[in-house]
């Protein structure tokens, strides 16, 4: 199963540069937040709605591949999504994918 991270194109290139992704959320909270498919525009539009940049970027994250540090939380909603406690190496990541806004404002996947 694919779990999915949200970051913005310039935490992304960060990473690039570092060979490893990390984001405020694991200083902060001690993890970096995921979200199933099925919640990953709903997380988008709540959590980047006031955003100002034009396109984020989604981590795919193949979920075997980071169990070590992997839990799955119940949070918004009575749902659980999974959480990454650690940081996340770029060779455990099988792809990326962008989301833009439409014209309603609203997160949507780039076509």
């Amino acid at each position: 199963m694919l779990i999915f991270h949200i970051t913005t194109p310039e935490l992304w290139q960060t990473a690039l540069n570092r060979g490893i992704y990390e984001c405020p959320s694991l200083k902060e909270q001690g993890f970096i937040h995921c979200s199933t498919l099925e919640h990953l525009l709903e997380s988008a539009n709540i959590h980047f709605k006031d955003a100002e940049c034009n396109e984020l970027v989604v981590l795919h994250i193949p979920e075997k591949k980071v169990k070590k540090n992997l839990k799955w939380e119940i949070t918004r909603n009575e749902i659980a999504f999974p959480h990454i406690y650690g940081k996340i190496p770029l060779e455990v990541i099988q792809d990326i994918s962008i989301l833009e806004r439409n014209t309603e404002g609203s997160w949507v996947f780039s076509e």
